[in-house]
């Protein structure tokens, strides 16, 4: 039977996009607080659609379960949103001196 080495996670809990919950004597650390708003909506978006899949088999209100469909499509439309959130950043052109910074051109043969 092969051998298993399992090395301690090693974080860095001062950076500003980490989440570290603390409870009693352990911890749990996101990596990124993007990752986990984008894992919260997925879990609640299948929780709606499951939500409405009972509600149709049952003979609940057909409302309830038209509102669960339209709230976890309201959740499937935010999820790229997270996304598009988490990969763009703007930026001050100008430095701290208040100089206009030099722009660099990149060709395509340094991509």
């Amino acid at each position: 039977m092969p051998k298993i080495d399992r090395s301690e996670h090693q974080f860095d809990p001062g950076k500003e996009e980490d989440v570290v919950i603390k409870g009693g004597r352990f911890r749990i650390y996101f990596e990124n607080r993007y990752m986990l708003i984008s894992l919260t909506n997925d879990i609640l978006t299948g929780l709606f659609y499951i939500f409405g899949s009972i509600v149709s088999f049952t003979k609940l209100p057909a409302v309830y379960g038209t509102v669960a469909y339209l709230i976890g499509g309201i959740f499937l439309t935010i999820r790229p949103l997270i996304k598009i959130i988490r990969h763009v950043f703007i930026y001050d052109d100008r430095n701290p001196s208040g100089d206009k910074q030099k722009e660099v051109a990149i060709s395509d043969d340094e991509r």
